[in-house]
């Protein structure tokens, strides 16, 4: 009985449409971006988390991408300061 059991569980939330804010600049001590990220739980801001890559790492994009699209994914916002501009990145504005 699937259809029983559909309606005894409740349905999974899903995340709302969030913030992407980028921004093309300069950052000191040779970062190439920092990323903040703001998770909410029930609506709510429950925690902001910021991290940064610096420009050595040898796959820099790959993991720029992969935080920003989990992140997003998961239903955080996300602030950013890159110092690539965001059509070489792959972000286009609506």
């Amino acid at each position: 009985m699937g259809w029983l059991d559909d309606l005894r569980r409740p349905k999974a939330e899903q995340p709302s449409s969030r913030e992407f804010f980028y921004s093309h600049d300069r950052l000191a001590k040779q970062y190439f971006a920092v990323i903040r990220l703001t998770w909410y739980l029930d609506g709510k801001v429950c925690a902001v988390t910021e991290s940064s890559i610096a420009t050595y790492d040898k796959d820099v994009v790959a993991e720029f991408t992969s935080i920003l699209d989990n992140a997003l994914k998961l239903g955080a916002d996300a602030a950013v300061v890159c110092i690539e501009s965001s059509d070489v990145l792959g972000f286009h504005e609506r």
